[in-house]
């Protein structure tokens, strides 16, 4: 297994020895090899077949794998460190707890594989096919159909990995590790991203559709343009997160906290945001047109812009909002949140009053209840005689008329 470019095949054997560093294997045939323990660091094997290969805690460190074949070959627990994966064939390999921290696995196929526990820290991933094949028809999920192999990232190191458009979609990544990974455009759509830990994470414009990211630690994340219409997002922490223009129609983010979060622009039609927090959020020129915003802490938000016809703002906390120019009154569904009156008295100005603040010009107040309208009790009659009786007696005044006029002075002689 020395000779450079030679075509060895080793099919169904047993290969329990040791092997020798810097072995050049290119091309060989080793379809279900036993492997396991083997020392192979720096190995040369570029585009073997060692499909159900048993390589299984074995040391590949620096190895040269790319282009090769390792469908479910037994990797668990292997040492790949700063191996070379490029565009290898991993589907429905078995790499639980492996140690890839720096490998470069650009372009690799990894569908259906097992990476439970395993270290991909800094590992490059760009364009790698990790995604799960969609369930069936008539299958709610892809764990309701028994063929379809998960691909399972669930409690994996990711830590700074270079995953830029990776394919990631109905796979598991629950707990998995994502802090400050690189997820540009990447393929998250149904993936099942519960209690993930994703602080300062990159995924600008990535697909994030349908997924399960409840209690996900998305701190600073930076989710500019990401797609998470019908995501899942209860309990997720999204403090300081920015989601500049990101699409967040329907999506369910019950209990969530974001303080601080930069969500100029973003759409959040139909957003469940009862209760979470909001303070000190940005929400400028955001569309948040029917949303259930009941109970939620929105104190010190901006929302400048912001249109929220519609919204129930029942029992939502608004101390300190800039509602500057937001679209918030003209929708039943809001004034009856307000006052359970759905009648709109358009001549008077929008005010709504926010707790312990003054009211301010933001949304349009209903008309209070007009009481009918009562007839005024009788005036009590006077007694004309008894008024005369008591009011003192007063001198007719005569007027005279002006001397100038002819005929005006009656002692004047005729």
């Amino acid at each position: 297994m020395s000779a450079s470019g030679s075509e060895v095949s080793v099919t169904n054997s047993d290969v329990v020895s040791p092997g020798t560093p810097g072995s050049d294997v290119v091309r060989a045939s080793l379809v279900e090899a036993s492997l396991r323990k083997a020392d192979m660091s720096g190995a040369m094997m570029r585009w073997a077949n060692l499909s159900g290969a048993d390589l299984s805690e074995a040391n590949l460190r620096k190895a040269d794998i790319s282009g090769a074949v390792l469908t479910g070959a037994d990797l668990h627990m292997a040492i790949f460190i700063r191996a070379d994966l490029r565009w290898a064939n991993l589907v429905e390999a078995n790499l639980g707890s492996a140690n890839l921290t720096r490998a470069d696995m650009t372009g690799s196929i990894l569908t259906g594989a097992d990476l439970r526990k395993a270290n991909l820290t800094r590992a490059k991933l760009g364009k790698a096919d990790l995604a799960t094949p969609p369930p069936v028809d008539g299958a709610s999920s892809t764990a309701d159909d028994p063929d379809v192999k998960v691909t399972d990232l669930s409690e994996a190191m990711l830590t700074r990995a270079e995953m830029a458009g990776a394919n990631l979609s109905y796979s598991m990544l629950a707990r998995a590790n994502l802090t400050r990974t690189v997820l540009t455009e990447a393929n998250l759509s149904n993936a099942g991203l519960a209690g993930i830990v994703a602080s300062r994470a990159i995924l600008n414009g990535a697909d994030l559709s349908g997924a399960d990211l409840t209690g996900a630690n998305l701190v600073r994340a930076n989710l500019v343009g990401a797609n998470l219409k019908g995501a899942n997002l209860s309990s997720a922490n999204l403090s300081g997160a920015n989601l500049s223009g990101a699409d967040l129609t329907g999506a369910n983010l019950t209990g969530a906290i974001a303080r601080g979060a930069k969500l100029p622009k973003a759409n959040m039609r139909d957003v469940q945001l009862s209760p979470a927090d909001l303070s000190g959020a940005d929400l400028t020129g955001a569309d948040l047109t029917d949303a259930n915003i009941s109970g939620a802490n929105l104190s010190k938000a901006t929302l400048i812009r912001t249109n929220l016809a519609g919204v129930n703002l029942l029992g939502a906390d608004l101390t300190g909002a800039d509602l500057s120019q937001a679209s918030l009154f003209g929708e039943p569904k809001l004034l009856e949140t307000l006052s359970g009156d759905k009648e709109v008295e358009s001549s008077r100005p929008p005010v709504i009053r926010t707790p312990g603040d003054a009211p301010r010009q933001a949304i349009a107040a209903t008309a209070a209840p007009q009481e009918p309208a009562k007839a005024a009790p009788p005036a009590p009659q006077k007694d004309e005689a008894a008024d005369a009786a008591q009011e003192p007696v007063k001198e007719p005044v005569v007027k005279q008329p002006p001397a100038s006029v002819p005929g005006s002075d009656p002692l004047a002689p005729a």
